[in-house]
């Protein structure tokens, strides 16, 4: 009857109401999981270009670090280079300046000087 009808209202009204509340909840609670995500998502995104980064940074290094030695070699050869031509060019100009017994007086002057 009506009395009836009017409990069954209040408890649709109710039961509604309920359904409200329980999907507002859902719907806080899906923002809070996706904010979470999208926090995740950005620190993972922030760490993958860090360690890029310092990938870079550590190739670039080395990089650098193998051209300074390759470099240095390069150097110390052409030091050598320049030192042994320099050399052949006074050995040549001496033996054409000095005759025997002049050389064995000079070499043995170097070898006193030497302390041999």
């Amino acid at each position: 009857s009506i009395t009836e009808a009017e409990q069954r209202a209040k408890d649709a009204e109710a039961r509604l109401k309920e359904a409200q509340q329980n999907l507002a909840q859902a719907q806080e609670e899906a923002k809070r999981i996706r904010a979470q995500a999208e926090e995740r998502a950005q620190k993972a995104k922030e760490e993958v270009l860090e360690k890029g980064n310092a990938e870079v940074e550590r190739i670039k290094a080395n990089a650098a670090a193998d051209v300074s030695a390759e470099q240095d070699k390069a150097i110390a050869e052409l030091r050598q280079r320049v030192s042994a031509l320099a050399l052949e060019r006074v050995e040549g100009r001496l033996n054409e300046i000095l005759d025997d017994s002049a050389q064995e007086r000079y070499i043995d002057r170097c070898i006193n000087q030497l302390g041999g």
